[in-house]
């Protein structure tokens, strides 16, 4: 899946995101509106993704912007929006339409990977995958790792490596609805890795009966590090339950492993809404030129209570 398609010529990529309070009007050179405040305005034409995890501090959307014109379409269950170097797509399924998260996953993947084998943007940089109860069920019965299991059947018989980077995030509501968006591109980005962590598609059995299919990191082509989901993993086990203070200390490590020192953009999600202001406080000293963005939002592994994604570079 993650090189399929075939690569045109193009200018050379450039990756513009930020966080913003507003939306501009229409006619600006947005590629995609991530929006956490629902009550934000957006023009009528954007690529707009409500991710559904309440915000709890910090700016209401997250704006992807384009070189050159923007065009944007609809292929079956897919949106997306693109640039002249860059694609960003949007899917989503109501899980009760498929019977579960499992078979709900093996559709919307299976779908993706249709469409990237004929948009023009080969290249998976990063995506994000979004829906209720992450760890609602015991052992592999667990939606999360249903969820794994799901992709890979989605995925089968496709080439699975380079992996994107990549984060998976439960909702605290019900809303029965499985999101999935992507960046993708027309160049190849470089697959990084965690030396303090064991890569995750290489997890041992007690994880799963499938090894979640990330990377760690993504360098796009003009430098850019787009960072995975990053919770307190040492080797491929979780340290500090309990503790969400030595939890955020253990992210921080990693993602300085990561040469994510000075990240432009931090979003956090968080188990518990009334940890807000230890994190931030924490997170300002350690990243003084970041303004954090805070959502509400359950960690694929029930003893962690944070995870942090971020842009570098």
């Amino acid at each position: 899946m993650w090189r399929c398609g075939r690569s045109v010529s193009s200018a050379p990529l450039k990756i513009e995101v930020h966080y913003a309070q507003a939306v501009p009007p229409a006619g600006d050179s947005v590629l995609a509106v991530v929006r956490f405040d629902p009550s934000t305005a957006v023009p009528e034409d954007s690529l707009t993704v409500d991710v559904g995890c309440a915000k709890l501090r910090g700016p209401a959307v997250e704006l992807w912007r384009a070189t050159g014109a923007v065009r944007r379409g609809r292929s079956g269950i897919v949106r997306y929006a693109s640039g002249d170097d860059c694609l960003f797509g949007v899917a989503e399924t109501d899980e009760r339409e498929h019977g579960g998260i499992a078979p709900a996953a093996q559709f919307i993947y299976r779908e993706i990977h249709s469409f990237q084998n004929r948009c023009g943007f080969p290249h998976l940089l990063r995506m994000w995958n979004y829906f209720d109860g992450i760890n609602a069920g015991d052992g592999d019965d667990e939606r999360y790792r249903q969820f794994v299991i799901g992709r890979a059947r989605g995925l089968a018989g496709v080439a699975h490596e380079p992996y994107p980077a990549a984060t998976a995030i439960g909702r605290q509501h019900t809303t029965h609805r499985l999101q999935v968006y992507w960046l993708a591109s027309r160049q190849p980005g470089e697959p990084i890795e965690n030396p303090r962590q064991m890569s995750a598609y290489r997890y041992p059995r007690e994880h799963g009966p499938v090894s979640p299919g990330f990377a760690r990191a993504t360098r796009a082509a003009d430098g850019t590090l787009l960072i995975s989901g990053t919770a307190s993993i040492v080797g491929h086990e979780s340290r500090h339950a309990g503790d969400v203070r030595e939890q955020l200390e253990e992210i921080v490590r990693n993602l300085a492993a990561l040469e994510a020192r000075a990240p432009r953009l931090l979003k956090v999600y968080l188990r518990d809404s009334a940890l807000v202001d230890a994190i931030e406080e924490r997170l300002r000293e350690a990243y003084p030129e970041s303004a954090p963005l805070f959502l509400a939002g359950d960690i694929c592994r029930k003893e962690l209570a944070v995870e942090i994604e971020a842009v570098s570079g």
